[in-house]
C-alpha cells in the first residue's frame, strides 16, 4: 500500500511546484488520489468539493467565535487546498486532463479566495473589533484581489501571447517557477508568493493571533503584483503608434 502511494505521489506531480505542494499537501493528497482513482470520481468533481469545504470554512471563521472558530476554519482551509491538490494529481494519473477542468480548477481558486478573504474580514469586524477600519480594508484588498486576478487572466491568454511574444502560461505553471529558475532573488520571491498561496501561511498567522495582519498581507502582496504587472501591460501594449505607419 504504502509503495502504491509513493508511486501515485511521484508519477502525479507537476514539472515545478512550490516547496509546499512539493513536501507537504500533494504528500499528505496522494492517498486520496490513489483512492479516488478506484473510483468513478472525476477531477472536476473534487473541484467542486473543494469549494463546498471552502464555504464551510468560511462559516466557521464567521459564525464561531474565540480559537475554536479560528482553528475550525484553518482545518477546513487546509482540508480544501487538499481537494484542490487532489483534483489535478487525479486528473495526471488518470490521464483526465483537460483544457476545461484547467479553467474550471482556476476558477474555483478565485471563488475560494474572494470567499476566504470576505469571511476574514467578516470574522475581523464580528469577533475581533475590527470596526469600520475592518470593512474598508477587506473591500480594498478585495478588490485589489479583483483586479489581480483580472490581469493574471489577460496575461495568459493566447491573444496576449501573441501580440507580445510572451510565454503562453496554464494555470499552476507558476507555482514553482521562480524556484525552478534559481537566481538570488527566488528566496524572497517564494516568501512573497507563499502569502498569496495562503495554505503554507495561514496557518502561522493563526497561531499569532493575527488573522486581520495576513488581510492586510494579504491585499499588500496583490497590490505589488497589480502595479508591477500593470506596468508591464502599458510598457507592452500602451506604446505609441509607429512613425510613418500604423501598428501592426
Amino acid at each position: 500500500m504504502l509503495d502504491e502511494v509513493r508511486r501515485t505521489y511521484r508519477e502525479s506531480l507537476k514539472p515545478a511546484d512550490s516547496l509546499f505542494n512539493l513536501y507537504l499537501a500533494r504528500p499528505l493528497a496522494a492517498p486520496m488520489v490513489l483512492g479516488f482513482a478506484r473510483t468513478r470520481t472525476t477531477p472536476n468533481q473534487i473541484t467542486f468539493l473543494s469549494l463546498i469545504v471552502m464555504l464551510g470554512a468560511a462559516a466557521g471563521f464567521i459564525a464561531v467565535p474565540g480559537l475554536l472558530g479560528v482553528w475550525l476554519g484553518v482545518a477546513l482551509v487546509e482540508l480544501s487546498y487538499l481537494f484542490d491538490c487532489v483534483d489535478g494529481q487525479l486528473a495526471r494519473i488518470t490521464g483526465r486532463t483537460s483544457a476545461v477542468g484547467g479553467s474550471l480548477d482556476f476558477l474555483m481558486d478565485e471563488l475560494k479566495a474572494f470567499l476566504l478573504i470576505a469571511a476574514l474580514t467578516a470574522r475581523w469586524r464580528l469577533h475581533e473589533g475590527g470596526g469600520d477600519l475592518a470593512v474598508w480594508i477587506g473591500l480594498a484588498t478585495l478588490v485589489v484581489l479583483g483586479w489581480a486576478l483580472s490581469i493574471t487572466k489577460f496575461v495568459r491568454s493566447p491573444e496576449y501571447a501573441e501580440a507580445t511574444g510572451a510565454k503562453a502560461l496554464k494555470h499552476g505553471e507558476a507555482a514553482g517557477a521562480a524556484r525552478a529558475q534559481g537566481g538570488l532573488l527566488w528566496p524572497l520571491k517564494a516568501a512573497i508568493r507563499s502569502i498569496s498561496q495562503y495554505p503554507g501561511t495561514l496557518p502561522i498567522f493563526a497561531a499569532f493571533d493575527a488573522l486581520p495582519i495576513f488581510v492586510y498581507a494579504y491585499g499588500a502582496v496583490h497590490l505589488l503584483y497589480v502595479g508591477q504587472s500593470g506596468l508591464m501591460l502599458v510598457w507592452k501594449l500602451g506604446r505609441f503608434a509607429p512613425r510613418g505607419g500604423v501598428e501592426p
